[in-house]
């Protein structure tokens, strides 16, 4: 949907979107130089325990001027960015209503299919993912999401291009029913239309303002895909319907028990010799000893200040155990290219330079 802003609405978007490139690009290398310059300071811990690494620099990165005044702008910003876009939709409710209510136009290729009876989850009851107004379930979380996402990864993801990284890092095989779990507004989804045109690509959520407009937002771009509202834990699909499953930034917005029910649903779902594959940045251990210390302490910190509790859990975890526990026997994580991202090159202080693993299993 294109929203005709004001010149005062545009202005001020413009603005809050600068801060925001700020926040990602310019605080990230000034965070980066301050840590590189008192590495020394904690490098010589002999402990091996991830969140106790995490624990050191936190110690002295707390107390730095540039870290306190990061995570005080970080968190602001949004608060701006999401204020500035809800002023913006919600100066236009009816229209906006009326856009993501047409959902059955004669000519949709695709499909959506909402069930009001599929409530948020319980984990997510007193939670707003990043601070997010309403979390995923909210009115607008399709636009606040869609509209956010942009500056704050620098536009380096306008083309999709964190779901090609996973379509393009699962094998090629000829998959006739591939399943998106979590897709929001179906950006990780789309890629998959292109790339294995003749399949039934499945896009499944819990949230319907986030499957609403990442239908239209797929009808837009003449992409075909089955939109379904659901849980990740209990698709409602029937057992071995799918070839190809897989997930992108999912896992770490989940708690242990969600994890485990998710990988197995994923499991069952999946025909022999399926393939299930998630993309997440690497575990804390991997990025301490492999990328970057401060990498780890930034993921941390940013998950508890940004209302994203079930990171420090997450990135603690053994992936490859917990494909193992949901009955995958030969399950294994491997980095993925890091063009998106610029890691290792020199953008590789922006905030969201995160190398990207994908953890993989057959069933």
């Amino acid at each position: 949907m294109q929203i005709q802003k004001s010149r005062s609405e545009q202005a001020k978007f413009d603005f809050v979107s600068g801060l925001m490139q700020y926040n990602s690009t310019g605080l990230g290398k000034a965070m980066t130089e301050f840590f590189v310059s008192n590495e020394s300071k904690f490098s010589n811990s002999e402990t091996n325990n991830s969140l106790e690494i995490i624990s050191d620099i936190g110690s002295i990165m707390n107390d730095a001027p540039v870290y306190k005044f990061g995570a005080f702008f970080e968190l602001n910003n949004h608060a701006l960015m999401f204020k500035t876009v809800l002023d913006i939709l919600e100066n236009r409710r009816d229209e906006v209503e009326a856009w993501l209510d047409d959902i059955n136009q004669k000519n949709f290729i695709g499909k959506l299919d909402l069930n009001p009876e599929i409530e948020p989850p319980t984990y997510y009851k007193n939670i707003e993912i990043h601070t997010q107004p309403g979390n995923y379930h909210g009115d607008f979380a399709g636009f606040l999401y869609h509209w956010m996402i942009g500056p704050f990864l620098v536009h380096r993801d306008d083309n999709d291009e964190m779901g090609w990284q996973l379509a393009r890092g699962v094998p090629n095989k000829p998959y006739k029913d591939i399943l998106d779990l979590g897709c929001g507004i179906g950006k990780s989804t789309l890629p998959y239309c292109d790339l294995y045109p003749n399949a039934n690509v499945v896009g499944l959520d819990y949230a319907a303002p986030m499957l609403k407009y990442g239908h239209r937002l797929a009808e837009e771009r003449n992409k075909k895909i089955h939109f379904k509202q659901a849980h990740a834990e209990e698709t409602g699909f029937e057992d071995e319907s799918f070839d190809l499953v897989v997930a992108i930034w999912l896992f770490h917005e989940l708690p242990p028990k969600a994890r485990d029910k998710v990988v197995r649903e994923a499991y069952r779902v999946l025909r022999p010799g399926g393939v299930f594959a998630i993309m997440e940045s690497p575990p804390f251990e991997n990025l301490i000893g492999e990328y970057s210390k401060l990498s780890a302490f930034l993921l941390d910190s940013t998950g508890r200040r940004m209302s994203d509790p079930f990171i420090p859990g997450f990135f603690k975890e053994d992936r490859t155990k917990m494909f193992k526990r949901g009955g995958f026997s030969d399950a294994e994580d491997i980095p993925l290219p890091n063009e998106l991202t610029g890691w290792g090159s020199g953008d590789s202080y922006f905030f969201g330079a995160y190398p990207w693993w994908m953890t993989i299993g057959t069933k």
